[in-house]
């Protein structure tokens, strides 16, 4: 029962992390699939350091990043197919290219800004929880993520005053 309330409770936040690595909601729910089977087959013996939710997302982010390093051609291909709607309004135009541009500029930060930014605004993980992940200071967290605010607000300045 313990493990099925772990799945529920973090199953979609985790796939969500995943999905924002390989941009394939089907390989992110394969990463979240083989991560609770291991947990499962290792449940006597697991016992994390820094507690369960900063190790499932840290396993998240390792097992997406693997699956990026072996498998880079097939991701790239299932990053294409998406669908967009018919005939959008003007606001809906505005809003997607808003939603690009942001996309855009989080895709050009640099990689530990990009993932700090991604752990806690994408999956509101506490600064600690961050630094327990990435394996790095809480205080070089809280530069990585004013770093990244940073470049949103120069890129979306144009976005944001008009």
């Amino acid at each position: 029962m313990a493990f099925e309330a772990v799945f529920r409770a973090y199953a979609a936040p985790l796939c969500d992390l995943a999905c924002s690595y390989v941009h394939a909601p089907d390989i992110a729910e394969e990463i979240i699939q083989d991560l609770f089977a291991w947990l499962w087959v290792h449940r006597h013996e697991f016992a994390p350091q820094h507690g369960l939710r900063a190790y499932l997302f840290g396993a998240v982010r390792n097992r997406a990043l693997n699956v990026l390093r072996d498998d880079a051609a097939a991701v790239r291909a299932n990053a294409r197919l998406v669908t967009a709607p018919s005939r959008p309004t003007d606001a809906e135009l505005l809003a997607s290219d808003l939603e690009q541009q942001i996309r855009t500029t989080v895709a050009g930060m640099p990689p530990r800004c990009r993932e700090v930014f991604t752990l806690i605004r994408g999956q509101f993980l506490s600064y600690a929880e961050v630094a327990a992940i990435l394996g790095i200071a809480p205080k070089t967290v809280e530069i990585h993520m004013a770093r990244a605010l940073a470049i949103l607000r120069a890129r979306l300045g144009p976005w944001l005053d008009g």
